[in-house]
């Protein structure tokens, strides 16, 4: 069974190398890099010294202040670029499509800075410090879960996690709902926000202090390459 055509009808990108699909398409032709040295917390005790972080992106194009308070930031950037999408979409949403449009957007590590400074909370103050909304502000199903609140999308919705193909993973299963008939509208992705001290200390005890920035001492693929990027 070959089943229903699938097309792309609209993207959304926010990204180290551009806080929208044009942004960061050109800056991609134009061999620009997102990976910088990390500077939004103290990197002298790790080895890993740069990364992919987004910097300069505002929250509240697309999220009030209060909403944006009770969410990670990997939330942030997922509801940023699902919402750049459904625009360049020119979706319309009525009471008579809402059931059939779904969305599934999945994270490799989900909301890590929310965990961690949800802990720091706990360890300096006890229990009565943690977050109410630490669990919906930090579970990596809630992207999925806040863009179909905003638009009252009623499709089906959940989150893949497949590390670092969960993006790819999500999209091909969104696609397959719309194929199969189950959904005539997948809004579809992935979304991280991994450089936080917690998520950066494995991933340095893999590499050493011979990855200098600007010039890191190898790439990928070369053969003589001994660390991981």
């Amino acid at each position: 069974m070959i089943g229903k055509r699938v097309v792309v009808t609209g993207v959304g990108i926010v990204s180290p190398v551009g806080m929208d699909a044009e942004s960061a398409w050109r800056n991609i032709l134009a061999g620009k890099s997102g990976i910088q040295p990390i500077t939004h917390f103290d990197i002298e005790p790790f080895s890993a010294r740069f990364g992919g972080p987004i910097y300069g992106f505002d929250v509240e194009k697309y999220l009030s202040r209060k909403e944006a308070r009770k969410m990670d930031e990997f939330i942030h950037y997922g509801m940023g670029a699902g919402i750049q999408a459904i625009e360049d979409a020119d979706l319309a949403i009525t009471d008579e499509n809402r059931k059939r449009i779904g969305v599934t957007i999945g994270s490799g590590i989900g909301g890590i800075t929310g965990i961690e400074n949800n802990y720091q909370a706990y360890s300096k103050g006890g229990p009565r410090k943690i977050s109410a909304f630490f669990v919906p502000g930090n579970i990596i199903n809630m992207v999925a879960g806040n863009l179909s609140i905003r638009y009252g999308l009623k499709g089906p919705n959940y989150s893949i996690v497949s590390a670092c193909t969960t993006a790819a993973h999500n999209i091909a299963d969104a696609a397959l709902m719309i194929r199969q008939g189950i959904a005539d509208v997948m809004i579809a992705g992935g979304s991280e926000m991994a450089t936080a001290s917690f998520s950066v200390t494995a991933p340095g005890l893999w590499c050493s202090r011979n990855m200098k920035w600007p010039r890191p001492e190898g790439h990928p693929f070369m053969r003589n390459w001994r660390e991981s990027a």
